[in-house]
This record gives C-alpha cells, structure tokens and sequence, in this order.
C-alpha cells in the first residue's frame, strides 16, 4: 500500500476514518481499495490457530449472539470434517480449519523453555501465512489470581516474571515469521463471570508489581503489534476506556507506539474509548460507528485524536502487507512433533513413591490403562482458543506401541460417562487393576467447565474419576494417575496413588509424551 500515511488519511472522509478504526465483519478490518488499503485477518488464539473459514470467508452472518455461540462451545459439541487422530478416529472440536494444538498456557508454562517457546511461536507464524492470517489474538498473559479464572488455562501463571518472558519469546518467534502478536488481556481480568461488569479493585502499588508487570516485561522484550484492551472495569473505570491504562502507562510511561484494539464487543462507549487510546474498535457494530461519527461532528472527539488512531492503523496494515508471505507452506508434521517437545518438557512429576516411574519391564510387566481420556484426551480448554488438532496422538494407543512384548496392556474406560458412576464398568476396571502389576488412571476435569463468560464452580476433578481412583486403589497399590485440567485441583486422592504426572491441557503432542 502507499506509505505516505499523512497524504492517505488528508484524503479521507470522516466516514470513511470511523470505518477504518472499526472492523469489518467478525475477523477483518476494513479495505478501502480507493485509498490503497487492504483488509487484515485476524483470529484466535494462544496457543493454535483457530481459523473459521465460513466465518473469515463465507458469507456466515456475524452477530454477538454468533459470536458467543462460537466462543461457548465446548471441544465435544462438534466435530470437524477428517480424522485427526492416531487410527482414523473422528475429531472432536469445533469446526474450523485444522492447526497445531500446541501445549496451553497454564501447561507450557511449566517448560520454563523460552527457546522452545520460540519455536512455538515460529511455527504458529508459519501457519498463519499459509492461512493468510495477519494478526494472531495472542498471547494471553493475565496473571492467574484464582484457580477458579474460566481462562486460566491460556495463561501462564502468577507469577509476572514467567508471564512476561514466556510471552516475549512467543511473540517474538510469531512476528519472526511476519505475523502480529495481539497481547491481551489489558489488563486485570481476572475472571470470567460477569466479566465486561466485573470490577477489579487494585491498589496501585500492587497493580504494577503483578498485574501490569507482565505486560511492561512482554512489551519491553518483543515490541508486539497490537496490543488487546480487556473487558472488565479497573478501579472502577471500563478498561477499553481508560486513559490512565492505555495513554499514560502503556504510551507515555513505557513507550509503547504500537496498536492498541479492543476485545470483541468490549466497547461500551465507543468515543471515550478512542479518547483513551483504543484505537480499533472490534468487531464491526453500527452502534460503534454512530457514537463515534457523532462525537467526531459535535466536537467531542477531535479530529487530531482520529487521524493519530488512523496512522496507527495504516502503520499496523503496511506492516503486516510488507510480512505478507502467501507462498508458505507449514510442516505440520514437525509442527507436530514440536508440539510432543513442547508436551514433554511441560508435564511435571508431582509424586512418584519408590520410583514407581519410569515402568519397568521387571518390576511391572502387566499395565492396567484405565480410564476415557486415555482414549479420547482432554488436551485442551474450551472458548475462543478451541483448535481443531491436525494430529491427535492418544495416550493408550502410544502405550501400546511403547510395551511391545515387553508388557502386557490391559484397558478398561471405568467411567465411560464424564456424568455418572458406571458400576459395571467400574467392577470392568476393577479386575482388569487387580490382574495387572500397575495401574495408570487417566483423569480429567469437566471438559466445557472452563472458557469464556464463565468461572469453574469448584477445583475437583469429576467426581466419576474421583470415584474410578478410588475404586482402582482399593485392589490394586500401584496407581499412577495421569491429570488433564485446566489449573490447580483439590487431591483429596492424592493418597490413594503412588505417582502422580500433571498435565494441565498439554496439547496434541500430549498422549506421545504422557503414554
């Protein structure tokens, strides 16, 4: 496009600045063909790429009511179009083009790899430009306050320092690639229930120190193209409208000259958010457009204020024109293993009594594999961030290649229904435990318990594996168990087991690693 951003924005009509300052559709922003500026993809999420195409090139409609239909479903409600797992099973996520499910947050975290982290953030670059996608919505770095947080699962931990580095080596090894980072949330959301009303109360020493800390850090260290204002209020003030947080922290204390857009329908007054230092206001609404056109002729908003957010967004559109490379191709098969690493270096060994682990052919030459996500893996969280796995690798079939003849596996479900005790199936995994020399018990949270507009409602496991554990122990004394879950869990079973691998949602790669 042409780089004479003053020349192109004294050209432009007042409606025409208010429409490139507000997106177009769900995932676009606006092209005016007239002045030279091409449109920008963007979508979702932090840790693959979710890419609808009947929603970025179809002509699906776009509402808020679509939007949230897409951001509450859970990874069982839908399936995709191929198989994606080891030995032709059907997918079980949202329908959208397949990706790389990479480790999420509150898993890759625990890698402490900023090197690895990189590669991640390469290779999620790579499969953006095969996409066409400009702009990757994330990472997600708010800091993990409460175990209960629906999207703690993104994030990386409570810690700032981990936070911040973890996120600067992403970012820098996605816009390596040529795609742009959107750091979110900014900042304080802290929670999901009631969160576009919920009201952070922080005192300010505390607010930079941990909440604002991570975000100096990323910023400082990998320069991200856009940053993403939050949906909830900061001391009492609409963070997307927010002077204090966009202008004087963000601009003028840490120099930071690059976009600033809003989480999606996170506006609630269009004109004091762009006063603020929101400039993009996403996705496309007539109402955002109305308020901000008639606070521009009334004098509200001066025209000074719009053309600086309008070379913002020139800038933010040439960048990612001049990064543009369609010819690319991802390797989703090393992508693939990366995402195995990326698991291995993330999952933690939390117990393992007598060195119970590693399995060896002397000592327990039988193994018992119980439980569903042995077979069906919990790998990831719900919400915005849902990717379709290019590859799925299934803890139990791995366990059945890695024995050979050296074990012999055994497999029972145990509690076939995530809802509901199986007492058949429970007495099934019972006798296959009492005849084996280990048992390994694969257990989860409630899959669609975390994600958007929602907090979990408590920090078990599901009761049916609760139960499954229990059941297992009392006629077998070597229980490995293997946990999928979003963030930290009560153990009142810890007990019952003598080793112990936390996973949180460690991805596609995970079962290749765990089994």
């Amino acid at each position: 496009m042409n780089n004479d951003f003053s020349t192109v924005i004294a050209a432009m009509s007042v409606e025409e600045k208010v429409a490139l300052l507000t997106g177009s559709g769900l995932w676009r922003t606006a092209s005016m063909p007239q002045h030279g500026i091409p449109d920008i993809v963007m979508t979702d999420g932090t840790y693959g790429v979710r890419y609808s195409s009947a929603q970025i090139d179809g002509n699906e409609k776009w509402s808020m009511d679509d939007f949230i239909s897409v951001i509450t479903q859970t990874a069982d409600q839908a399936s995709a179009d191929e198989p994606v797992a080891k030995g032709g099973s059907e997918a079980l996520f949202s329908a959208s083009l397949p990706a790389t499910c990479f480790p999420n947050g509150s898993s890759l975290a625990c890698s402490w790899d900023v090197e690895l982290v990189r590669e991640m953030g390469e290779a999620l670059g790579r499969e953006c430009q095969q996409m066409g996608v400009g702009i990757l919505l994330g990472p997600g770095i708010n800091i993990r306050r409460t175990p209960l947080a629906g999207r703690g699962y993104e994030y990386y931990s409570e810690d700032p320092v981990v936070s911040g580095d973890i996120a600067a080596a992403l970012i820098n090894g996605l816009q390596a690639e040529g795609v742009g980072a959107s750091l979110k949330h900014f900042a304080a959301n802290n929670s999901e229930y009631r969160r576009t009303e919920m009201d952070s109360i922080i005192e300010e020493r505390a607010l930079r120190e941990i909440y604002l800390a991570g975000f100096q850090r990323a910023i400082a260290k990998s320069k991200p193209w856009t940053v993403m204002s939050s949906y909830n209020r900061l001391n009492g003030v609409q963070t997307s409208q927010d002077p204090f947080l966009l202008t004087q922290v963000l601009r003028d204390e840490w120099g930071y000259d690059g976009l600033v857009m809003s989480d999606w329908y996170g506006i609630k007054d269009r004109p004091a958010s762009l006063l603020a230092g929101n400039d993009l206001a996403m996705p496309e609404t007539r109402r955002d457009k109305q308020t901000l056109l008639a606070a521009i002729s009334c004098g509200e908003v001066p025209m000074p204020v719009v053309d600086r957010a309008c070379l913002r967004m020139l800038e933010l559109v040439d960048k990612v024109q001049r990064h543009r490379r369609p010819h690319t191709r991802a390797d989703f098969a090393a992508h693939h293993a990366l995402s195995q690493r990326l698991a291995a270096e993330s999952i933690v060994l939390l117990k393992n009594d007598d060195n119970l682990l590693p399995l060896k052919p002397h000592k327990t030459p039988r193994i018992a594999v119980i439980g569903k996500p042995a077979q069906e893996p919990v790998i990831q969280g719900s919400g915005c961030a849902t990717t379709v796995p290019y590859l799925l690798d299934r803890p139990l079939d791995e366990i059945f290649d890695l024995a050979g003849d050296d074990f012999k596996v055994t497999w029972a479900p145990g509690a076939p229904d995530d809802n509901q005790s199986d007492e058949q199936a429970l007495a099934q995994a019972r006798d296959v435990a009492g005849a084996a020399d280990v048992a390994v018990i694969f257990v989860s949270t409630a899959v669609g318990e975390d994600g958007e507009n929602g907090d979990r409602q408590d920090l078990n496991i599901l009761p049916a594996h609760e139960q499954l554990i229990r059941e297992v122990a009392g006629v077998q004394p070597n229980v490995v168990v293997v946990l999928a879950n979003s963030d930290a869990v009560v153990m009142p079973w810890l007990g019952e087991c003598r080793a112990l691998l936390e996973t949180f949602f460690a991805g596609q790669g995970d079962g290749a690693r765990c089994g």
